[in-house]
């Protein structure tokens, strides 16, 4: 798996932008969580990913949306958490090197090629 998406503070203004871009009304967004809507200065709103930046999903204005604080922890420990964790043990199942799985030739035992079978190295001379 790649490295996630690097995270850095969002700022007031961005997060203020990505609230003007999902209004339906005057100062009022639906969560993206949940449907139900979110005033800007009534309601305690923060701004969440839709696809979290740990399964590789882009820091862009498209990929974030208002959602009201339980709401957004509610989905990060639902969902996101429990699928960044499996994203990463598929990662590392993916990665562990797995022997070749060839006939080990047992200790003593010859192949011979005018019999076309296995024989104890003692019995070709």
């Amino acid at each position: 798996m790649t490295a996630p998406t690097p995270r850095g503070r969002m700022s007031e203004k961005r997060r203020q932008h990505i609230f003007s871009e999902n209004c339906v009304a005057h100062h009022i967004a639906p969560c993206c969580n949940c449907g139900r809507p979110i005033h800007r200065h009534n309601d305690k709103w923060m701004i969440e990913h839709k696809r979290a930046l740990g399964l590789l999903g882009p820091d862009t204005n498209t990929n974030c949306g208002p959602s009201h604080v339980d709401c957004g922890k509610e989905k990060t420990a639902k969902q996101d958490i429990p699928a960044i964790a499996k994203a990463k043990r598929m990662a590392q199942a993916g990665a562990k090197k797995k022997p070749a799985r060839a006939f080990q030739v047992p200790a003593g035992v010859v192949f011979d090629w005018r019999q076309r079978r296995y024989v104890k190295s003692s019995a070709i001379t």
